[in-house]
């Protein structure tokens, strides 16, 4: 799954997303909206428990992006969990 995919299935919503949910945060991974967030910080805290709790594979790209004509917040990522580190013998 690309980036892209996010980006271009927030584009197709952006419309229906501004009508309904204003200066709002979208939360998109692939072809699925995930959810809607007052804020910034509560989108990123979804999508890091999503993550945490296997509910997006690893490596899954994902979008949140302002509900906005021009999102003035953007943030494209690639989340991986964090591997324990080697341990020094």
């Amino acid at each position: 799954m690309l980036a892209s995919e996010s980006a271009r299935t927030f584009e197709a919503m952006k419309d229906e997303l501004i009508r309904s949910f204003p200066g709002q945060f979208a939360l998109v991974c692939g072809a699925r909206l995930v959810g809607v967030y007052s804020k910034m910080d509560e989108a990123m805290g979804a999508a890091s428990r999503l993550f945490d709790d296997d509910g997006l594979p690893q490596g899954t790209p994902i979008l949140i992006s302002q509900i906005a004509l021009r999102a003035s917040v953007r943030v494209l990522a690639t989340p991986y969990k964090r591997t324990a580190p080697a341990q020094i013998r």
